[in-house]
């Protein structure tokens, strides 16, 4: 028969053991991950992402006026969340299509209007009276080298 106190001793070292165990896991998976996040794959994903927000966002400045309310008008909520990382912080945004002044769209670019941001662009869609509309495809920003 094992004594309490040695049952209790026996105890708080398979706990301190476990304990010890998981801070050791831990520790050596936050070291991989952050060895998987310098890697030269992960930087270059990363760069690619900025360069596409960053050319987005060019496009947006080009199309939104400085006093606009932008509708965002996509039922596809990737390319809606896509415009709103884009001009979130800076435009004027509404879910109400009759309080904008302007509506964007994001989609493939079509030939003829250059390589876009990764294959898509920023369209943009404005009233110009009670029968009219015009309609602006941005141009992506021109690289600098």
């Amino acid at each position: 028969m094992i004594r309490p106190r040695l049952r209790a001793g026996l105890g708080g070292l398979l706990i301190g053991g476990l304990a010890l165990g998981a801070l050791v896991s831990t520790a050596a998976h936050a070291s991989s991950t952050a060895n998987r996040l310098d890697s030269s794959s992960a930087l270059r994903q990363a760069e690619a992402s900025n360069a596409y927000y960053a050319c987005l966002t060019a496009e947006a400045h080009s199309l939104v006026r400085p006093h606009d309310v932008v509708f965002l008008g996509e039922a596809n909520l990737p390319r809606w969340v896509t415009i709103t990382k884009t001009m979130g912080g800076w435009a004027h945004l509404t879910l109400h299509r009759s309080n904008a002044t302007v509506a964007l769209l994001l989609g493939p670019v079509s030939p003829g209007h250059g390589p876009g941001c990764a294959g898509q662009g920023l369209t943009s869609i404005r009233a110009t009276g009670p029968n009219g509309v015009t309609i602006h495809v941005a141009h992506p920003p021109k690289r600098h080298r």
